[in-house]
């Protein structure tokens, strides 16, 4: 076994590659700076209990490692405060990608594709200071009303659906988080108790790498990682499509309407832990993969309200209340322990607000979960044949 390095101080030190580690981060996986730093700690406690994860990679690609930060079966002796399973499921994320990192590294080596140094920057000649203009922005009584102009036409689907597919999650959760699990994927990103995702292992493409795989660009030889399969945007507007037209989605929408997530399901430049509330004490991050697809996670909304739901937290969180409300008797809106903010300003509490009634028929439901089954078990032969290949 590999052991930890000590400092002068008789601290621990990391010794992994933790420059261009971040760099990769950034750079490939195209995630936030607060993300970043979330993943560079995770590794560097790794290592404070376990060891160079470089000696690791040269040992055996981490493959000992990864192993014993298995959640369901955790061999690890890293303290964990709050959920054992969510922590680890953490701390073995970030050592996967601190292995893909480091097998992304070697295979530029072996192909000669040596990053360029970068050049220092010009100094330029000072020149006369100027700035934008400070244009006045929305007062609070001016985003109430652009709130009470827009909440009737916001589009919720209806609890019974919502609530068809966290049963179905309930039935065949068991068989889908092992067949998950097999493949190196955490269920738990997906399948939390409550859990009301739709495709459980399908998750939006993050960074220019997975945008270039997705769109066949170029090709990695890898799958990616902690998913069955990447999309664009189509997986979240499946269920939709059939609670309208029986069918699946087939890249044509509500003419007008536009898709919108109420919580981020993205890792990088996430608002997640932002928005939602997270019990004392609880350090790890939440990967908010279940979320792409949930069924409890999306509404329609005019095209000319998306960007003022995109970019005003007011606004968000009334949608997102909106949502606990309809919801919150039927699924975990959000996976565990992260929940939704409570409102302390009664002009923006939600039964002040005028609401359309909720969307969607369920006599096509069963269509839908028979669609879902199916095209879940089709993603699992083709990962599980992907593996294969690589081995």
């Amino acid at each position: 076994m590999v052991r930890p390095m000590q400092g002068e101080d008789g601290g621990e030190e990391s010794n992994m590659r933790e420059a261009p580690f971040r760099d990769w981060l950034k750079n490939e996986r195209g995630l936030s700076d607060r993300t970043v730093g979330s993943r560079i700690s995770n590794c560097r406690r790794v290592e404070r209990h376990e060891g160079d994860l470089d000696g690791h990679y040269d040992s055996d690609e981490l493959g000992g490692l990864l192993q014993r930060l298995d959640p369901t079966q955790p061999e690890h002796g890293i303290s964990i405060t709050g959920n054992v399973y969510n922590g680890t499921a953490t701390l073995k994320s970030a050592v996967a990608l601190y292995r893909d990192f480091r097998k992304g590294a070697e295979r530029s080596v072996a192909s000669g594709c040596i990053p360029e140094m970068r050049r220092p920057k010009r100094r330029q000649r000072p020149g006369p200071k100027t700035q934008w203009p400070a244009w006045p922005h929305p007062k609070d009584e001016d985003l109430l009303e652009l709130a009470r102009t827009m909440a009737p036409f916001v589009r919720f689907l209806d609890p019974g659906i919502v609530e068809a597919v966290t049963e179905d999650n309930r039935r065949f959760g068991s068989e889908w988080s092992a067949s998950l699990e097999a493949l190196g994927i955490d269920p738990a990103i997906y399948l939390w108790e409550g859990s009301p995702c739709a495709f459980p292992g399908v998750r939006r493409y993050a960074g220019s790498t997975e945008i270039a795989v997705f769109r066949k660009r170029t090709e990695t030889g890898e799958a990616p990682p902690q998913c069955l399969s990447l999309d664009d945007n189509d997986y979240p507007k499946h269920l939709w499509a059939f609670v309208f037209t029986s069918k699946p989605f087939r890249k044509r929408g509500p003419p007008g309407y536009q898709l919108a997530h109420l919580f981020d399901h993205k890792e990088y430049g996430s608002r997640l832990h932002d928005e939602l509330d997270t019990p004392r004490g609880f350090e790890e991050s939440v990967l908010p993969y279940g979320l792409f697809t949930s069924a409890a996670n999306s509404v329609y909304a005019p095209g000319t309200f998306v960007k003022p739901t995109d970019f005003s937290p007011k606004l968000r969180s009334l949608i997102q209340r909106r949502a606990q409300q309809l919801y919150d008797n039927v699924c975990c809106l959000a996976p565990p322990p992260l929940k939704v903010k409570p409102c302390t300003d009664p002009d923006w509490a939600v039964d002040n607000f005028q609401w359309s009634a909720p969307v969607g028929r369920m006599e096509w439901v069963a269509d839908f979960l028979e669609f879902r089954r199916r095209r879940i078990d089709e993603l699992i032969e083709r990962r599980s044949a992907m593996d294969d290949e690589q081995d």
